[in-house]
């Protein structure tokens, strides 16, 4: 039986350690708004998955990224409206719109998901 409560003890803490934080998803989303407004769209990119990275080529997303910064403007603030399975939804403002950015942080803190459609 002590068995069984340390192994859950060690579970928990496993998970513990590997969930992020709501501080890891402001550092991110920090990141996100300080390369989206400088164009610095190369310093988010790097802080991509692995798997994120094969399926989103950096030129291509930089030429989104520049795309996007032209027609919007500057990213302002951003507000989440909902978790689902660890993945965010925040609803972003920006100089000319309002759009919905989805975001997700591997357990290593990698981005592991990153979309901005229309809202």
């Amino acid at each position: 039986m002590k068995i069984l409560y340390i192994s859950l003890l060690l579970l928990l803490f496993s998970v513990a350690a590997h969930s992020q934080s709501e501080e890891d998803y402001q550092n991110a989303l920090g990141l996100v708004k300080k390369a989206f407004n400088e164009k610095q769209a190369t310093s988010l990119y790097e802080k991509f998955s692995s798997s994120l990275k094969g399926k989103l080529k950096q030129d291509a997303f930089t030429k989104t990224m520049d795309s996007l910064h032209t027609e919007k403007g500057t990213l302002s603030s951003y507000e989440l409206i909902l978790e689902e399975n660890k993945e965010r939804s925040y609803l972003t403002e920006f100089e000319n719109a309002s759009m919905l950015l989805l975001i997700q942080l591997s357990p290593e803190g990698e981005i592991s998901t990153f979309t901005i459609k229309e809202y």
